[in-house]
């Protein structure tokens, strides 16, 4: 007996969803351990920069001094990027009147727009900065999380949030608040 089309078809969707959240929590594991910018890149001055934002704006690094920083890096196709982005925005909502939230990501401004046209990441956007982040921070791993202190020192890496499995229901989920304890004792100091 064959199983109908549009059961087969709802069979795949879900196991396809299975299969991403489980890739995107092997690859929020995996990717800080690829990144160029480990836990040793804590305690060091965050490179200067002089780039564009969305809306074509020149933003440099001497212009955010003073202010705690909290960094993403990603792109557009990136699944574990945007996995995590209900959460990044949840964080800036929390956090915005005590920090500077922006994405940087290698995309151009149009491509950006396009993608923000489809899905919610209401952070300020650097875009078309692939020289800064491959030659400057050399990194290759996405999604990475920067906390930036006053001074414009490195003071937490993460290669994005990390899922945890729902003890009730088996299914993959993000761990809420990852970045409270950090943030919290940045912005005191």
């Amino acid at each position: 007996m064959t199983k109908p089309l549009a059961l087969i078809s709802i069979n795949n969707k879900k196991r396809m969803k299975n299969l991403v959240t489980i890739l995107a929590f092997f690859l929020s594991i995996n990717s800080f351990s690829q990144s160029s910018l480990p836990g040793s890149a804590v305690g060091k001055d965050f490179p200067g920069f002089e780039l564009s934002t969305l809306s074509g704006e020149a933003i440099s690094s001497e212009a955010l001094k003073g202010k705690v920083l909290f960094i993403n890096l990603w792109f557009t196709a990136c699944v574990p990027c945007i996995e995590e982005m209900p959460e990044l925005n949840k964080l800036k909502e929390k956090y915005e009147d005590k920090v500077e939230f922006y994405a940087i990501t290698f995309d151009d401004a149009e491509r950006v727009k396009r993608f923000l046209e489809k899905r919610d990441f209401n952070f300020d956007h650097i875009v078309g900065a692939d020289s800064f982040l491959n030659n400057t921070l050399q990194n290759k791993s996405y999604p990475l999380n920067l906390i930036i202190d006053r001074d414009g020192v490195i003071q937490y890496v993460n290669g994005g949030i990390p899922f945890t499995k729902n003890k009730e229901t088996g299914e993959m989920e993000i761990l809420t608040d990852f970045f409270d304890a950090p943030l919290n004792e940045i912005i005191a100091n």
